[in-house]
């Protein structure tokens, strides 16, 4: 059975590639087989000398000093072998790790199997390839770097050294899960880059030749393999979203540290112009992403930034179209508990935030022009300038509107990305709700990839979501494949007013009408079946969130408590069958939780939910 769906998505993944793709794929095909030869070549190779302004790191000594124990502490949590992987689950991974392991389900990956022959889609036993890949991206390492350069911890910085001869020593070139992937081997190669630069700036006193001889010795070692891998596998037609970004990002950082790279992948100017080219592809001209997942949107963000920075990319469209990626996720993130739209696995580019269980509030910080970790790494945001409370964001279809304390993110886009929309979701007219910090009604996240397949799909379906859809459910787009739809739907339409809110969605026959309006103590969210079609509505609550029906009546008053605060929920319009139930859904890659869902469905077409506080 597992042959004959290999075969099936094969199929299906054809269909989706233009000729220039089929070419492409049939010439990396060739690549595979000669990739004995290629690697043999880069031996000899001689990495020479590092420019030692690439990264360019910031003032020692004005670090803050909560940073400095911040790293501290987890500097002495990681040589326990306690990691936190994804920002909230901790894992006793070794030290050093056991880098073939799923540290979530104990599987090992069998680390002799040339990376070519390893299906990092169907891995045994529920293994899931970016569970694994999650320690192999050397982020830890870093983080051991910056704590040893900043707090001067000598021991630290040996340790990450240690640990990056053990991770070559069981994973060389082109053999075991940490080498198929182009994107995953440049994330090493960006965080080899940085760390390089802090031990090289901290090798002083009585262990300076011993720590930079070690380094030398690695940098010899990682350097070449990886930039000349990246480069070689790079990803290219419906496969070039943002794992494209991150490789070219990479070399970017590398070779701008390493010039003698060049022969082996390409210049540096040559990458940041392939780059930019993709910045001003995969951003539209609102900022917004064409990926429709806010989390990769950030992700994104983040790798191309690394490498204007690199460059000194301070003007020009590329430079504005990263200000416009900014500002559209400074407007639609919410920073304490983000439920973002679309796929969310987590990710970080560089451990540049002060703790990763706060990225989107540091993140959103830093945009704010605020001071902390991440302008400490990464100097001042792009000036971003004050907006209304109503946002929209035409090309990319989305808005939202913050007023009153309420918050409101209204979806109205397209599924996703080119021809796989790989990190898109059914959630078309979906709504997210907050009020201040605390969310009401969510997205329902992501929860896993490959290891994970029938909670990624009905995580990722309309059902999960927050919106108006037929009675019976859409037919489509299917889902093929843990990154592959079929069929996509047409782009709603969507509009903003101060304080309102409005998507169209026409699709199998249906046309829905949302509008969001926006008041002092309340909002109101009304749903209009505009051929007068009996359909049903889904509101997916917070898993902090108690929801209890005021009467035994379809129509019956809800009341919605958190903590001390309690909301009335109130349903109008000519309801059928409303019933209140647990779903599962998932704050953050990996985890699952179970929270209150309330279904209605109503027979004339015209539904509205009011939101009012009552405490």
């Amino acid at each position: 059975m597992h042959f004959l769906s290999s075969i099936a998505w094969y199929a299906r993944r054809l269909q989706a590639m233009n000729p220039a793709e089929v070419k492409h794929r049939l010439e990396e095909r060739w690549r595979k087989m000669t990739e004995p030869n290629f690697l043999k070549g880069l031996e000899s190779f001689d990495l020479g000398p590092s420019n030692p302004k690439t990264p360019k790191l910031p003032d020692q000594a004005s670090a803050p000093m909560d940073l400095r124990a911040q790293l501290g502490d987890d500097a002495r949590r990681l040589q326990s072998g306690k990691w936190q992987l994804f920002g909230w689950r901790e894992v006793d991974v070794g030290a050093p790790p056991c880098w073939h392991r799923d540290a979530f389900c104990g599987v090992v990956i069998d680390p002799e199997k040339p990376a070519q022959r390893i299906n990092h889609r169907h891995l045994p036993d529920g293994a899931d390839a970016r569970t694994l890949w999650e320690i192999n991206r050397w982020s830890e390492m870093t983080r051991l770097a910056m704590h040893g350069w900043l707090n001067e911890d000598v021991s630290a910085l040996r340790t990450a050294q240690s640990w990056l001869e053990d991770w070559c020593e069981r994973n060389p070139p082109g053999y075991g899960i940490n080498w198929t992937s182009p994107l995953e081997a440049a994330l090493r190669l960006l965080n080899f880059t940085w760390l390089d630069a802090m031990i090289h700036a901290a090798a002083r006193g009585a262990e300076r030749e011993a720590l930079k001889a070690t380094q030398s010795a690695l940098a010899k070692r990682i350097v070449p393999a990886h930039a000349a891998w990246v480069w070689r596998y790079r990803s290219a037609g419906s496969s070039a979203n943002n794992h494209l970004l991150g490789e070219l990002a990479a070399l970017v950082v590398a070779v701008s540290r390493w010039p003698s790279l060049t022969p082996l992948a390409c210049s540096a100017g040559e990458a940041w112009d392939l780059l930019g080219h993709e910045v001003l592809h995969q951003f539209v001209s609102d900022g917004g992403s064409r990926e429709q997942a806010l989390h990769y949107h950030l992700f994104a963000f983040d790798l191309a930034w690394q490498a204007a920075l690199t460059v000194g990319c301070k003007a020009g469209d590329v430079h504005e179209r990263l200000k416009a990626a900014a500002d559209y996720f400074a407007a639609l993130a919410a920073s304490d508990e983000p439920w973002d739209f679309g796929d969310n696995d987590d990710a970080q580019v560089l451990p540049v935030t002060q703790m990763r269980a706060h990225a989107a509030r540091e993140w959103l910080s830093w945009f704010r022009g605020e001071a902390g970790s991440l302008r400490y790494w990464l100097g001042s945001a792009p000036h971003l300038a004050s907006r209304s409370h109503t946002r929209l964001f035409s090309d990319s279809g989305m808005a939202v509107v913050s007023d009153h304390d309420w918050k409101v993110r209204l979806d109205g886009s397209p599924l996703g990305f080119g021809a796989l929309a790989a990190h898109g979701h059914g959630d078309a007219l979906h709504a997210s709700v907050w009020d201040g910090e605390e969310a009401l009604l969510i997205d329902p996240g992501t929860g896993g990839y490959y290891g994970h397949p029938e909670l990624r799909a009905e995580l990722a379906a309309w059902q999960a979501h927050n919106g108006p859809v037929p009675q019976q459910g859409y037919r489509t787009p299917k889902r093929m494949g843990s990154f592959l739809w079929a069929q996509h739907h047409a782009s709603p339409t969507i509009t903003a007013q101060e304080g309102n809110l409005q998507a169209t969605f026409q699709h199998e026959g249906h046309q829905f009408r949302r509008s969001v309006f926006i008041t002092k103590d309340a909002l109101q969210i009304q749903d209009e079946e505009l051929t007068g079609k009996a359909f049903q509505a889904r509101w997916i609550f917070s898993p902090k969130c108690q929801v209890k029906t005021a009467g035994s009546e379809v129509d019956a008053d809800i009341i919605v408590q958190r903590g001390g605060r309690e909301w009335l929920l109130k349903i109008t319009g000519h309801l059928t069958a409303a019933s209140l139930e647990e779903c599962r859904v998932s704050p953050a890659y990996g985890c699952i939780e179970m929270a209150p869902c309330l279904t209605v469905i109503d027979k004339s077409g015209q539904l509205s939910l009011s939101i009012r506080r009552k405490r």
